[in-house]
């Protein structure tokens, strides 16, 4: 029974160790390139998914996953948008991450 019971609190210890705990560097919001015209931008913090999911159109709201695709000249008017409010963004790029 001791036995059973260790063994269920090492795989419920298991299912919350893959989950990192959230850095402060980490950013708010993920900007990576999909290809030569466009930009994937995630929400990676949970108040930045807060700030989007307010912040876009109704029709949309119900159907965010805090994940979109956009063209460069709408990824660049989101993350000043973001950027005004005090989020940071982590840049994935050529030369690795960097935090702005």
């Amino acid at each position: 029974m001791l036995i059973a019971a260790k063994d269920k609190d090492a795989s419920a210890f298991a299912a919350c160790a893959s989950v990192p705990p959230p850095r402060k560097n980490e950013g708010d919001i993920l900007l990576e390139r999909a290809d030569d015209d466009h930009w994937v931008v995630t929400m990676i913090s949970l108040r930045a998914l807060d700030w989007a999911t307010r912040e876009l159109c109704c029709p949309l709201r119900l159907c965010f996953a805090g994940s979109m695709r956009l063209d460069m000249m709408s990824a660049d008017r989101l993350l000043k948008q973001a950027r005004a409010q005090g989020f940071s963004t982590k840049f994935v790029g050529l030369g690795g991450m960097d935090v702005f």
